[in-house]
């Protein structure tokens, strides 16, 4: 009789260790941010102390200017077979000059709030920072392939949105479709973290903007959204600390690197 008391007693002091065991393990794996009540919510990494000198010592503006002149790099002297890798499509500095110069506007309008800092958990940071963005942000850099491919190789123009062949309108109606279903779960997200007004405001404030702006000139000159424009503009919006999100802010700014890199930040409107 004793023995089996002993033996009920010594299984659920094993129980118990096993509990203790397992509520640590789920604690350990857990990134301390609370992530899971905070996964639909604008990231707060500012908020730490000592402001914008903390951006600087967590690394994530180091990680974000390096990763853009990479890319630039990699566009120019890999994919399109520059002598000097540097250099933009014109032969001079002036494109990468541009870059280096949008890259912390960018980072604290809207990257500060997905990348995660340097001196946090290295399972943290290989998940956010390597795995949903430095190598989405690599992927998007071959846009340059598109152009490859004729059936979707037209620009942005209403020449030749006129002139697509029904393969080529399919496809542009598709990445359409996915692009205005990833919007509206940004609205979602932004709705959950109590800023959809100003956020669906700022975005279709500058839409209309654009619009506006396109139309007044219409009479003398001819829009041209250049792809490095057009993802660039979303950098910003896609702010959110969702892996979604941060996915779509990679590819993104991959898209941003790979126009600059290969065609330069040219105007959106020309004359007739």
């Amino acid at each position: 009789m004793l023995s089996v008391t002993s033996a009920i007693r010594n299984s659920d002091e094993v129980r118990k260790y096993e509990g203790i065991s397992c509520a640590l393990f789920t604690l350990y794996s857990l990134p301390n941010r609370e992530q899971d009540e905070r996964i639909f919510m604008p990231a707060t990494h500012e908020t730490h102390k000592g402001g914008a000198a903390h951006l600087l010592y967590d690394g994530r503006l180091l990680f974000w200017t390096l990763l853009l002149t990479g890319g630039f790099v990699y566009v120019a002297g890999v994919l399109c077979c520059r002598d000097m890798p540097l250099h933009s499509r014109q032969g001079d500095y002036a494109e990468l000059i541009k870059l280096l110069v949008s890259a912390p506007v960018l980072f604290y309008l809207g990257v500060r709030h997905t990348l995660e800092p340097f001196n946090q958990g290295w399972r943290l940071i290989l998940f956010r920072n390597i795995f949903c963005f430095a190598l989405p942000f690599f992927i998007a850099l071959h846009w340059y392939y598109l152009q490859a491919i004729p059936q979707v190789n037209y620009s942005l123009t209403v020449n030749d949105l006129s002139r697509i062949p029904s393969v080529g309108r399919i496809v542009f109606l598709s990445a359409g479709a996915l692009m205005l279903g990833l919007m509206c779960f940004h609205f979602l997200l932004a709705y959950r973290a109590k800023s959809l007004v100003p956020y669906a405001g700022t975005l279709l404030g500058l839409i209309a903007l654009l619009v506006g702006i396109s139309w007044a000139l219409s009479d003398h000159y001819s829009v041209h959204i250049h792809h490095y424009f057009l993802f660039g503009l979303f950098i910003p919006f896609a702010r959110f600390n969702h892996p979604v999100s941060m996915v779509c802010q990679a590819l993104c700014a991959g898209v941003y690197v790979e126009g600059i890199s290969e065609w330069g930040m040219s105007t959106l409107w020309y004359p007739h």
